[in-house]
């Protein structure tokens, strides 16, 4: 690989990192605002943050230890395993989605269930979802 192609992935790891911190940092307020509303889901979103930062920081380390050890930052195998991640997490996402807006209807769970409330869950799942089908199919291979 030449010099100038690992530059480009070490540029574009370093963005695609320096983004997740950016929104990782941006829950940082809304969390400390929610801990006098709903206390749980506040402490919550403050481990979080620093645990996701810091397996941002993590996988930047080993993916720029791949880079300069002369492997391409994407070959065919990790596109087919984020293309088969990412479609399965849309689904999934989508029954969420589903199932929240029933939630909200109910009489029963209205006063807990708001639009905010599902929102925030539906988008918690979906990057729960994207995280665990790119750990299982990293682990087990694209089917086809």
């Amino acid at each position: 690989m030449g010099e100038n192609n690992k530059t480009k992935d070490i540029v574009r790891l370093a963005l695609i990192v320096g983004l997740a911190i950016v929104i990782s940092v941006t829950f940082i307020p809304w969390g400390i605002g929610v801990v006098d509303e709903n206390r749980l889901l506040g402490m919550a979103i403050l481990v979080a943050v620093p645990l996701a930062i810091g397996v941002s920081i993590i996988f930047f380390l080993k993916e720029r230890r791949k880079i300069a050890s002369g492997l391409p930052m994407q070959d065919e195998r990790s596109k087919g395993i984020f293309q088969k991640a990412t479609s399965y997490t849309y689904y999934t996402t989508m029954y969420f989605v589903l199932f929240f807006s029933f939630l909200i209807d109910e009489s029963a769970v209205k006063d807990f269930m708001t639009v905010e409330r599902a929102l925030m869950l539906v988008l918690a799942e979906m990057v729960l979802a994207l995280f665990v089908f790119l750990g299982y199919f990293h682990l087990k291979g694209v089917p086809d």
